[in-house]
């Protein structure tokens, strides 16, 4: 991974929160959401540690919100849920393929235009407005 400062990530979840608000959330929207919150934690876990720049302190933790925020101590009632689900998918021989995923996969059911069954977009929606709510009291 590139080295990014705490600046350049506190700056890139401020301006992919902003782009992500709207009215009526598509995928983009949520996706944009998904890095604001993913950039944000990232932040806070480098303030947390009194670092100025990323290095490679992410390297294994990827787009896994949860591993962010279980590092940073935050409370389990802001994790995602471990399991999702997308609504099933015909493959090329007329047969219902289920899909399931983890958390550190959401950016990707979003980017690709899935949508979740269990839990649905937006309880996600929800939760990662959660979190950022804390960031905001915890980037001030």
């Amino acid at each position: 991974m590139i080295s990014f400062s705490r600046r350049e990530l506190t700056r890139a979840w401020r301006n992919a929160d902003t782009a992500s608000v709207a009215a009526s959330r598509s995928n983009s929207h949520r996706l944009l959401l998904f890095y604001a919150v993913e950039c944000g934690l990232k932040a806070a876990y480098l303030k947390n540690r009194n670092k100025d720049a990323s290095e490679n302190e992410f390297s294994e933790m990827q787009h896994n919100l949860n591993r962010l925020m279980v590092a940073l101590c935050i409370g389990k009632d802001l994790l995602l849920p471990e399991s999702l689900q997308l609504s099933s998918l015909r493959d090329s021989n007329r047969l219902d393929v289920s899909r399931n995923c983890g958390c550190g996969d959401l950016n990707q059911v979003w980017r690709y235009g899935g949508k979740l069954k269990q839990p649905d977009d937006k309880t996600l929606e929800e939760k990662l407005e959660a979190i950022n709510a804390w960031l905001k009291k915890e980037l001030q």
